[in-house]
């Protein structure tokens, strides 16, 4: 260690590496923007709002809430009126009739999403919600060539037939006949069948 000393003492070019003191920056040129910066440091942007920015944050938040409120209240009353439109208590099934305690979520998926029966001659829009064929081609004569769900464009020729398996579930599940003092369950894809057979006695 002594001898490097001595070797780094004999070359005085290189005798600042060993001062203890730190060593400064000094900019080479005032006119340099990355020398002045470093020199000088930059300021930092204070990240507090003020209270009118956070006044304004807290109108803006509530005219929000305001619109969403609005809007529930416009869907529940297209709602009843797709009800009306549609007026078919007399010829579909209510979800009610299911023999079996369905989860809340599959009765939904196997529901008319206008008049919330059981699907009858379902068809599917391009936008993929299902409506009851009678129920959605009355919506669209009246309201608009729209989805009810999702107000996506939607045309009567856009209409098509749900898929093969969807059919399957939906003709299998099993219903109580609501005719007073049956109470026979039966297949939904027989269902018509076993009501005639109520007329014809």
């Amino acid at each position: 260690w002594k001898a490097m000393q001595r070797k780094v003492s004999n070359a005085p070019h290189e005798a600042h590496l060993l001062e203890k003191d730190p060593v400064e920056w000094h900019p080479h040129s005032t006119s340099c923007d990355v020398c002045v910066t470093s020199f000088r440091g930059v300021k930092r942007k204070k990240t507090m709002l003020n209270s009118q920015l956070s006044k304004k944050l807290r109108v803006i938040a509530g005219h929000t809430r305001n619109i969403r409120c609005i809007r529930k209240v416009k869907q529940l009353n297209n709602k009843s009126l797709m009800k009306k439109i549609s007026n078919c208590k007399q010829i579909h099934l209510s979800t009610k009739t299911l023999a079996i305690d369905y989860p809340v979520d599959f009765v939904k998926s196997i529901s008319c999403q206008i008049c919330e029966h059981i699907l009858a001659d379902p068809v599917e829009t391009t936008c993929k919600h299902l409506f009851c064929r009678v129920c959605i081609l009355k919506c669209l004569k009246v309201m608009g060539s729209y989805c009810p769900s999702c107000r996506y464009p939607c045309f009567p020729t856009d209409l098509v037939s749900p898929v093969k398996s969807f059919l399957s579930i939906l003709n299998n599940l099993v219903l109580r006949c609501p005719i007073k003092g049956c109470h026979e369950e039966v297949f939904l894809e027989k269902y018509c069948q076993h009501r005639s057979n109520h007329k014809g006695a």
